[in-house]
């Protein structure tokens, strides 16, 4: 019991602490269907569909004075937008950004994580040194496809490709009308089908 009650003690502050991050957020009415271009600052991002008209940045850092530094801008335009987000802290930023569910996306992170999580459009991604993953629950909506790493690896499970090492890549064709391109110059690309 006392075991118990000491790793109690040492786990809740770090619980309490994890949930008082401070974070804000920003939204921008947009239409599904469009092309999101995404130029991003180091840190850890989050694009996840939502059923909106809407695209929606909630943002998080260690403390109110980093969060007030960060600069997020959305830019629509007719049949675009733009979003910048720069001046982002060096350690444990982290971003989520609620797309229209029909979204086409260029995405250009300079380091970190980027996670797609089921995004229905065409993809184009970009990590100089980090980490990718997209949802690819349907693999046959994707017509030209590829994706290269200069140091790392590649597991696209969604397109049955597995790489390690340096300079890898694959390329391939299907029957969908939807374009994928994901690169990481270091780090690792996962593209994940449905199982």
């Amino acid at each position: 019991m006392k075991a118990v009650s000491f790793w109690m003690v040492l786990l809740v502050p770090g619980l309490i602490c994890a949930q008082d991050r401070p974070e804000r957020s920003v939204q921008q009415k947009f239409t599904s269907g469009a092309e999101i271009r995404m130029h991003l600052e180091a840190g850890g991002y989050t694009i996840a569909a939502a059923d909106t008209e809407n695209i929606r940045i909630t943002y998080q850092a260690n403390s109110v004075e980093q969060l007030k530094r960060v600069r997020v801008e959305i830019k629509p335009n007719p049949a675009s937008a733009d979003i910048y987000i720069s001046d982002a802290p060096n350690n444990n930023f982290k971003a989520t950004i609620e797309v229209p569910r029909r979204s086409d996306l260029w995405v250009r992170l300079s380091a970190g994580e980027l996670v797609v999580e089921d995004v229905e459009g065409d993809k184009n991604l970009e990590v100089r040194a980090g980490r990718i993953q997209a949802d690819i629950p349907h693999p046959e909506q994707y017509g030209h496809r590829d994706a290269s790493v200069l140091t790392g690896s590649i597991a696209a499970t969604a397109f049955e490709v597995s790489k390690g090492g340096l300079f890898r890549s694959f390329e391939q064709s299907g029957p969908g009308k939807y374009r994928l391109h994901a690169h990481v110059m270091t780090g690792e690309i996962v593209l994940r089908g449905s199982n």
